[in-house]
């Protein structure tokens, strides 16, 4: 009868060490991968959110001035439904018809920058005041995105440029700096 032959202590040994060395390796590269994933998805968030911004902002200063049939909206001091202050617009249009029972209002807007966030006007009554933030609601959260800087350009007669500046809230690049992006949006405000 032949005898069996099983690994004898020292095999068993550097058997397990080879092991345990391609196991952590395994590990190694699914944490490397799995925080590189973490980081992409901030990343795209944060994009998205700025793309959002910009296109909120867009569609609706674009409709200033707008005006369903029997409306009347209010100019603003400067004579026409917009008025761009620095890091502030404020801007009306009329509500759009959703059936012909429904009634139709002049509805006063407004966005401007306080505090590294973006704040939003909305009323029926009356205009925003760019001087304060009282009654005006955060658009941003600034545990996600802080906002450098806002500014609203008149240019032409009916072209509001638009440039937003914006930092990443516990986000960095690979050297340690901050993740900003500029955007600079031209908006023809059509009525």
């Amino acid at each position: 009868m032949k005898r069996q032959h099983g690994f004898n202590l020292i095999e068993l040994m550097i058997a397990l060490t080879l092991g345990m060395v391609v196991i952590l390796g395994a590990e190694q590269v699914y944490f490397t991968t799995l925080a590189a994933n973490v980081s992409a998805v901030k990343m795209q968030r944060f994009e998205q959110t700025l793309q959002v911004l910009g296109n909120e902002m867009v569609s609706e200063i674009r409709r200033a001035g707008y005006a369903n049939p029997g409306i009347t909206l209010t100019k603003q001091s400067n004579n026409k439904y917009y008025r761009a202050q620095s890091s502030c617009i404020t801007f009306s249009h009329s509500t759009p018809a959703v059936d012909s029972a429904a009634a139709v209002n002049e509805v006063f807007y407004g966005y401007r920058l306080a505090n590294n966030k973006i704040y939003y006007w909305s009323s029926t009554s009356s205009n925003g005041d760019c001087s304060s933030t009282t009654n005006w609601k955060a658009l941003t959260d600034s545990g996600q995105i802080k906002v450098t800087a806002l500014s609203f350009t008149e240019s032409g007669t009916a072209l509001v440029t638009i440039n937003l500046q914006a930092d990443a809230v516990n986000m960095a690049t690979p050297s340690g700096g901050t993740v900003s992006r500029n955007q600079t949006i031209y908006v023809k405000v059509r009525n």
